[in-house]
């Protein structure tokens, strides 16, 4: 019996396996598995949302709960509604390995917010998680999954159990025995660090990150940290849990600075550890004995312990900062919240607590609170970290309200430094794996956008397709002004298509070119996620804002386009209106852009296709066909601002700097291709973005300057000249009969429509260079004579 062949018996509501056929379906995967695990979650007090608004919207929460975990589990999974606000999802295989991962997705996921009547709704989950080896029955897994489901309610619901948690819960292990086995766990290094990254709520950047102790012990497993923290602090354990941790994270921070990561790494100090007389003599001497930069470590230390004894707390922060180590007032918010004492303290950061960060859009409205601290910590000019955030809905309220940097489920999980991603050092989201076999979800008008989409289709370019999207968008979602910004790698600008709505605010020109460091694009493509800027007249948030402003804009939605899983611009819309813009419109120009991205990346390669033609990418330079293209072009300013993706001013005079090696049209091509390759290496390593650089010949190349003269062209030569010397050396050593290699140039300037003539006078300079025994021609004014 197959899985179609329940295909008729799925849940009527949500379209996935009812509790039977799951369980069938699960015992025949098991039975070929290698190991496989089990996900339990249950919404928390659900019940109300029947008896508060109806169940019609239960219902509708329960489908789009489906949905969530439909669309965050892996695609060889199984999902399952057990029962009425109960699922269930089972993974085999290589997908095991993260399982804790899909738990905290999922749980993240389902407290995301659901719009009901003009409201937000939040209905929270506690997930429970269980493992098996080859041979468990998938009855016994999905009991011990929801036995874990069942302490993570006990707990305080809202988390994430797993079944070996139910040891200590079931054995009732004493405080007595849990701080003999971590005696022994220091001994034996079970004691591990794991790193939960920091964002910049601005650029979306790995700004740093918090170092965790876990526990994992060889019979029970992962022992979470509420479970063996307070047992610690209650005894001696916690000053070499400190010192442990500490000096874990000195090495690990001096090992990643040899690799070239400057990480910045937050570290939390126990009230005891903090008061001790030796406190920062052991960070100096971490410090030292690792070689981790100082600045590169910051100290967390509760408000509470900084309360006990205030005179005393500031001498030793005064200390510490004399290290040159930053510090950071921990879950401020919670105890006294003195603004005197405040003051006094020598801190660097105040860390809202995550029980203030949960309050943001729920029952208990925690967001006055907040922003009281931010405002506070501004006046004091503190920085200001949020943790705990898990939704969009927190990231957009923190962001909003000048939050520099957050930490959460919502950008990642604590992970081991092996895992930390360095490289990239840039957020992202969770993924959010499709599930084929689970209902779509509805959107809110699937005819218009199926229309959108096959409409945009049928345009031949893009600004065809962004004057379309402005048209059929606006309906939807409010706006006067679109663009579509073309961000590729590598390009200093951003190539700018926009429409307007409205004769009031222009459109910037066909053609814009904004630098990349002013352009919102690069830090919406790192994100990966639609942001909202609600102001930008009041709170401008990125550089082109200011401009935007001034044409009267005031709210800007900027949604990521990909191609083939690869960013490559965004798409942008503009209003007059301040805060107009609702997490619905987020979703629905989300939903947009990945209808349309694949047409807009297909337009734009047509539009670029007649300039990127020209161009030689093997040496980095353009063709000979370029030349001819640009100087009969109607207009040439607009011409060589598309094939160089850069703006240009008219200009009135040009330079014409010849450069010519020999004998490279006399040798095979593999050798003086390899020539001509490293002329354009150095080219652009050397020379000016701006100017032109053509390939006359196989060893010809003509620069060009515009309006001025430029010294990186000397400054190249020089280089090209060592460069062919070491290839002589090196050829010759070979035994490699091309070892002979001359060099030539010459120089003409001229009025911009005599440029051809400069560059036949300038080649005749480079071709007497070469007669003379001299390799270098000396430079000629066309304009003097």
């Amino acid at each position: 019996m197959t899985l179609d062949a329940f295909s008729g018996q799925r849940d009527a509501l949500t379209n996935l396996l009812g509790r039977g056929q799951f369980l069938f379906v699960v015992s025949q995967r098991m039975k070929d598995a290698s190991r496989s695990a089990m996900i339990v979650v249950n919404l928390d007090r659900f019940r109300l949302v029947n008896a508060h608004l109806s169940f019609a919207d239960g219902d509708a929460i329960l489908r789009s709960t489906a949905l969530r975990i439909a669309r965050r589990i892996p695609e060889t999974a199984v999902a399952s509604r057990l029962s009425a606000d109960e699922y269930a999802v089972a993974l085999f295989d290589d997908d095991v390995e993260q399982v804790d991962a899909v738990a905290e997705q999922l749980r993240a996921a389902i407290a995301e917010p659901h719009a009901m009547g003009g409201m937000d709704v939040i209905v929270t989950a506690s997930v429970g998680v269980a493992e098996g080896a080859k041979g468990a029955s998938a009855d016994e897994l999905l009991r011990r999954a929801d036995e874990a489901m069942r302490l993570a309610k006990q707990f305080g619901s809202n988390q994430v159990r797993r079944d070996r948690d139910l040891v200590a819960k079931r054995d009732g292990l004493p405080p007595l025995l849990v701080e003999t086995m971590l005696r022994q766990a220091l001994q034996n290094g079970e004691l591990e660090i794991h790193y939960q990254p920091k964002i910049h709520t601005r650029s979306m950047q790995v700004v740093g990150a918090e170092a965790l102790c876990r526990w994992t012990h060889p019979e029970l497993g992962h022992i979470p940290p509420q479970a063996f923290i307070p047992v610690a602090e209650s005894s001696d354990l916690i000053l070499p849990i400190d010192e442990y941790v500490l000096r874990s994270v000195c090495q690990q921070g001096a090992s990643w600075m040899k690799q070239g990561y400057r990480v910045r790494i937050s570290v939390n100090i126990s009230g005891r550890q903090f008061m001790q007389d030796g406190f920062p003599k052991l960070v100096r001497a971490c410090l030292a004995q690792t070689g981790m930069d100082p600045q590169l470590i910051e100290l967390e230390i509760t408000e509470r312990t900084a309360m006990c004894d205030v005179e005393r707390a500031v001498h030793v922060l005064q200390e510490l900062r004399k290290i040159g180590v930053r510090i950071a007032l921990d879950d401020f918010g919670v105890g006294y919240s003195s603004l005197n004492y405040l003051i006094q303290f020598p801190v660097h950061t105040l860390k809202i607590d995550r029980t203030f960060t949960a309050g943001i859009q729920s029952a208990v409205n925690q967001t006055p609170i907040i922003g009281a601290i931010i405002s506070l910590a501004k006046s004091l000019n503190l920085s200001v970290v949020a943790e705990g955030v898990e939704t969009f809905q927190q990231f957009d309220f923190l962001r909003e309200n000048r939050c520099d940097e957050i930490q959460g489920f919502l950008f990642g999980a604590p992970v081991p430094p092996t895992s930390f991603q360095l490289s990239a050092f840039v957020a992202k989201l969770q993924p959010r794996a499709p599930q084929p076999t689970a209902p779509e979800e509805p959107t809110a008008e699937p005819t218009w956008l199926e229309r959108l989409y096959l409409d945009t289709k049928r345009l031949p370019d893009w600004r065809q397709i962004a004057s379309h999207l402005a048209d059929s968008i606006a309906p939807h979602v409010p706006l006067d002004r679109l663009s579509i910004e073309w961000c590729e790698e590598g390009d200093p600008f951003v190539d700018v298509c926009e429409v307007s709505l409205r004769d009031e605010i222009p459109a910037r020109p066909v053609g814009t070119l904004v630098p990349k460091g002013s352009s919102a694009a690069p830090t919406i493509i790192r994100a990966g996620v639609a942001m909202i800027s609600p102001d930008v007249l009041e709170r401008p948030e990125f550089d082109e804002d200011d401009g935007l402003a001034a044409d009267g804009i005031r709210s800007v939605l900027r949604a990521p386009l990909t191609h083939l899983g690869k960013p490559f611009g965004i798409l942008t819309v503009q209003s007059a209106l301040e805060r107009v813009y609702s997490d619905s419109d987020r979703r629905t120009l989300k939903e947009v852009a990945e209808r349309v991205e694949d047409v807009v990346w297909s337009s734009y390669q047509r539009e670029r296709a007649p300039y990127d033609g020209l161009y030689d990418a093997r040496t980095r330079m353009f063709h000979r066909a370029f030349l001819a293209e640009w100087l009969t072009a109607d207009d040439p300013v607009w011409f060589l601002s598309r094939t160089k993706r850069r703006p240009y001013q008219a200009w009135t005079h040009a330079t014409a700097s010849v450069l010519r090696i020999e004998p490279l049209a006399e040798w095979p091509p593999s050798e003086s291709e390899r020539v001509a390759q490293h002329v354009g290496q150095l080219w652009s390593a050397y020379g000016s973005p701006a100017w032109p650089a053509v390939r006359m010949e196989a060893g010809e190349f003509l620069l060009i300057s515009l309006d001025g003269e430029d010294g990186s062209f000397y400054t190249f030569l020089e280089h090209l000249r060592m460069h062919l010397r070491v290839m002589e050396m090196r050829n010759t050593r070979l035994g490699s009969p091309y070892v002979s290699i001359s060099m030539g140039w010459g120089e003409c300037r001229d009025a911009w429509p005599n440029l051809w003539n400069a560059y036949l006078q300038a080649r005749t300079q480079a071709l007497s260079a070469l007669r003379g025994s001299d390799r270098q021609g000396g430079p000629t004014d066309g304009e003097a004579r």
